[in-house]
């Protein structure tokens, strides 16, 4: 008899769905349940709820991208499209790294509207110590992507360097454009963290018709 383990029967993408959903549902009620309570009151004007919205988008990918990456079988046979060959130590190792890079983008774009908004107003000492926190974040995630970039394969490094590109010169065109439109007084002021917020929308689009178009996304 074969005695080898056999693969899962729950997809990836329902897996991620169910996680998705798993992770997503008690924290929104708590969060809900809370602030109806009146714990806070928060006031966000909307250029940082998008932020928010971001930044849990950022978090919740890369918990996903960890999560899946706990199981070898079905993370096995999303690389290489193969039934009962397990993930690769190296590559399990690889997809954490790449859900922990994520998880760090979502922390450091969520913490200065959330500073801000629960400690208002907002101390210079905190804000010192917020912003050095953030820097902190930064290099260790700078670190996290240089060995991301060592690691990946070929395939991969093109995806990388293909959404720099093309997010570079369409975004700096872009932005271009409405500062031109805002000098001429045709166009409404932008602060930089309203730019911030529309380039990192422009990437993570950017980054998935890229991997769409290598066969990377499903």
């Amino acid at each position: 008899m074969n005695a080898e383990p056999q693969p899962s029967k729950v997809s990836p993408r329902l897996l991620r769905i169910l996680i998705f959903a798993a992770v997503a549902a008690p924290v929104g009620y708590g969060l809900g349940h809370w602030m109806k309570r009146g714990a806070w009151t928060i006031h966000l004007p909307p250029s940082d709820a998008l932020t928010l919205v971001l930044a849990s988008v950022l978090v919740l990918s890369g918990l996903i991208v960890m999560a899946t990456a706990a199981n070898r079988m079905a993370l096995g046979k999303r690389i290489n499209g193969e039934a009962g060959r397990a993930a690769t130590p190296d590559q399990v190792r690889f997809y954490v790294g790449q859900g922990g890079v994520m998880l760090l983008a979502g922390v450091m774009l969520a913490a200065p509207p959330l500073a801000v908004a629960l400690f208002n107003p907002l101390s210079p000492l905190l804000a010192s110590a917020v912003m050095t926190g953030l820097i902190a974040l930064f290099l260790l995630q700078t670190v996290g992507n240089i060995g991301l970039w060592m690691r990946c394969d070929e395939l991969m490094r093109r995806v990388m360097a293909e959404t720099a590109a093309v997010s570079f010169v369409l975004l700096q065109g872009l932005l271009f454009l409405w500062a031109a439109g805002e000098k001429l007084a045709l166009l409404p002021a932008m602060t930089l963290w309203d730019a911030f917020n529309v380039t990192m929308i422009g990437y993570l689009v950017i980054s998935v018709l890229v991997g769409w178009r290598r066969g990377l996304v499903e």
